[in-house]
């Protein structure tokens, strides 16, 4: 009779990694140690392959999670870089923009409301994956599509990444705020993730939104992810009505 190993038994030999994901991993932590900065060129697979002693295949395949987790872009004629949001071919500075109104218009047009260093609260902290206390920069901004205001948005960052980034905002006033995190902090925003839910106009909402006191509006928390996997912002987002929510990047 032929014995089944359990599971749990500590002899059992654990799967391995694939070779694809090693590769990956090390291709991140080199450029997470500066040895390659957004915009910059990435070996070809060709090369990768001979470099890590592995299939180009193999190499190729590593490259590609890597286009789809946001790190690398691949451009025609050129080869892949290292993703950027300072402009040029492999910009994509409004890749996770998902606000649109009734038209089909972007949340583009940007208005800066406010600007404050000040330090996290327990919701704050929980968001940023900090401790209470810590410093962090505060923004609030509107943005409008088709002339009429459609979202507010109130921004909070993390101070040990990016340190006096509500001074820099006020100097700045960047329209996009991962162009603006790459040129300043040298920090690529590679995903986010947005919680959707049902809410009532505040007072904000009804002054700056022109909302009625209670009307429902959409709420978004939207938590922006580096390439090392740390929380650099969370927004808090207001949507009045007749604005909609998109989970397709355009």
């Amino acid at each position: 009779m032929i014995e089944h190993t359990k599971a749990s038994d500590p002899k059992q030999p654990k799967p391995r990694k694939p070779i694809y994901l090693t590769v990956k991993e090390d291709l991140i932590r080199r450029v997470l140690s500066g040895e390659w900065r957004p915009g910059d060129l990435v070996p070809s697979e060709i090369a990768l392959a001979e470099e890590y002693s592995v299939s180009v295949g193999t190499a190729r395949k590593a490259v590609e999670k890597l286009v789809q987790d946001n790190v690398v872009v691949r451009q025609r004629g050129r080869g892949t870089t290292i993703a950027t949001y300072k402009g040029g071919k492999a910009a994509k500075p409004y890749k996770f923009l998902n606000f649109y109104s009734e038209q089909g218009e972007r949340t583009e047009r940007i208005a800066y409301l406010a600007f404050a260093e000040g330090t996290a609260t327990e919701f704050d902290a929980r968001q940023l994956g900090i401790s209470p206390g810590t410093p962090v920069s505060r923004v609030t901004r509107l943005r409008s599509a088709g002339g009429r205001p459609a979202i507010i948005e109130h921004i909070v960052v993390r101070g040990d990444f990016c340190p006096d980034a509500a001074e820099k905002f006020a100097t700045l006033l960047p329209s996009s705020i991962a162009s603006f995190f790459d040129r300043q902090y040298n920090l690529l925003i590679v995903r986010v993730e947005e919680k959707v839910y049902a809410a009532l106009a505040d007072q904000e909402d009804q002054e700056h939104l022109s909302c009625a006191a209670g009307e429902p509006v959409l709420e978004v928390i939207r938590s922006a992810y580096d390439l090392g996997g740390f929380v650099i912002e969370y927004r808090l987002i207001h949507a009045r009505q007749g604005v909609y929510y998109t989970n397709t990047t355009r």
